[in-house]
């Protein structure tokens, strides 16, 4: 077995953290306009972990008492706790009816669990978006057939092989013509939802509402 030298093994291990860099770098000079537009997710998630705030912070032990009675299929959902990195929410999860919702977790992929969860958020909102009810379950059958897909934190906006649990949802009406998110940014953050104009807030509570 060829065995590799001192020398080479210290080369080895410089290189690609420095390939790293330089592509980092590369990306930030290239995309200036994101980098330095206050309202794009990745300045607030950069500025965030300069101060220790870092990932979607930690459960806190206030819930929620929000009543979900309003919701239709096709509603968004929000939840998020303090001290989350890339803003208020740190999840989402569009509404199927019948008391599921379609989200994106690590170990499970696009799944379809139960509402009851969200009532473990200390910040939650419910949002409406303005769209035709058929236009809704389009969309809504969209991230049905997405159920099982791989899940991965950082999925940026193109393409249809990895998504995060607010990618899912985007795309899901981005098919269907409507962009709640048409800001030019890599990732789509759960807070993007909440500001944006195509939505109605059915009902929210929390710190910092």
């Amino acid at each position: 077995m060829l065995k590799k030298s001192p020398f080479q093994s210290w080369i080895s291990l410089l290189i690609f953290p420095s390939l790293t860099i330089i592509l980092a770098l590369s990306i930030v000079v290239q995309n200036q306009a994101i980098f330095s537009n206050s309202d794009a997710v990745m300045y607030t998630y950069l500025k965030n972990a300069c101060q220790g705030q870092v990932g979607y912070a930690y459960m806190s032990n206030c819930g929620n008492n929000i009543t979900f009675a309003e919701l239709e299929p096709g509603d968004i959902l929000l939840g998020g706790y303090p001290d989350c990195a890339y803003g208020r929410f740190s999840h989402a999860g569009i509404y199927l009816g019948k008391g599921q919702v379609a989200e994106g977790y690590v170990d499970l992929g696009i799944t379809i669990q139960t509402l009851d969860h969200y009532h473990s958020y200390s910040d939650i909102c419910l949002l409406k978006v303005k769209a035709p009810q058929d236009v809704k379950s389009k969309a809504v059958d969209y991230v049905r057939k997405q159920e099982g897909k791989i899940f991965y934190p950082l999925a940026f906006k193109p393409g249809d092989r990895w998504w995060n649990c607010s990618k899912i949802m985007w795309k899901a009406y981005y098919k269907q013509g409507i962009n709640l998110t048409p800001e030019a940014d890599f990732w789509i953050a759960p807070d993007a939802f909440y500001q944006s104009p195509l939505v109605d807030i059915i009902a929210e509570e929390g710190w910092f509402k």
